[in-house]
């Protein structure tokens, strides 16, 4: 009879969520339009590493993502290591709602994520995620399912 795949411990998972994070750069921002036609966006992503929380920080140009977000304001993220690595890892957050979507123009934030961005940006949005999904197939070597949620609403 075969054990049943568990759920990691939350500190453990918010471990892995991090160094995952921290070591990606690009992500896919999916938005959709109020009529529902979808739109994904590959850009660069930054996090405040001077703070416990799981943030996401983009520089998104005017457009349709934009758009998307003002008239749609549920999106989800996906960022993944690439397949040439032999590994089969991806996080998928997802926030939902204007409150989860907060414009940075100025303050020690501001500056802060200005002195890691690449070029100079007149404003940065800071993402909320409300739930964090990381999959990665080596978690099970552990006993933990590969698939593992963490709900931060």
């Amino acid at each position: 009879m075969s054990k049943e795949l568990k759920k990691m411990p939350e500190d453990e998972l918010k471990k892995e969520i991090r160094e995952f994070l921290e070591t990606r750069k690009i992500l896919v921002l999916c938005t959709a339009s109020k009529e529902g036609i979808p739109r994904a966006s590959p850009m660069d992503f930054y996090i405040d590493k001077e703070s416990d929380e799981f943030n996401i920080f983009i520089t998104p140009a005017p457009g349709s993502k934009t758009k998307n977000m003002e008239e749609n304001p549920n999106i989800s993220i996906g960022i993944y290591t690439p397949m040439d690595t032999g590994k089969i890892q991806g996080c998928q957050i997802t926030a939902s709602g204007e409150d989860r979507m907060v414009w940075i123009t100025e303050g020690d934030l501001f500056d802060r994520l200005q002195k890691i961005a690449l070029g100079k940006r007149k404003r940065f949005l800071k993402i909320i995620p409300e739930k964090i999904e990381l999959l990665d197939y080596s978690f099970i070597k552990n006993k933990y399912a590969a698939l593992q949620t963490l709900n931060l609403k």
